[in-house]
């Protein structure tokens, strides 16, 4: 797969890796904007801790409790946005992709929110 496929798909499992290499998988909404995929998560989560130190991350499509591996792997670089309005077009692609269920799941203010740009 390439990383314009994983646009289309649900749920993507998320490796990010600690400062020892040893990797840490987590299952995640995914959104396609341009030649970039989108992730959210909390602003304070152990990924954008991560992603911080290290911005090397693998990828694969997934089921959503994420214990499926539905693609080949495919290894990207991560980068915490912190542009507002990039940032907020990760936020509204999300919700519009993923509806209510992200409305329910997303709220709060868009500020406790951090939005993961992965690309090639």
């Amino acid at each position: 797969m390439t990383l314009n496929d994983f646009s289309s798909v649900q749920y993507i499992n998320l490796i990010t890796y600690r400062r020892d290499n040893t990797p840490v998988s987590t299952a995640v909404w995914v959104v396609g904007i341009g030649n970039a995929l989108y992730v959210t998560t909390g602003k304070v989560s152990g990924k954008v801790k991560r992603i911080r130190n290290n911005g090397n991350v693998t990828i694969h499509e997934t089921n959503q409790s994420g214990s499926e591996k539905l693609s080949e792997d495919l290894n990207l670089q991560a980068s915490i946005i912190e542009d507002p309005v990039e940032k907020q077009d990760g936020i509204e692609a999300i919700k519009k992709k993923y509806g209510l269920m992200a409305k329910m799941m997303m709220r709060g203010p868009d500020e406790n929110r951090a939005i993961i740009k992965l690309i090639a």
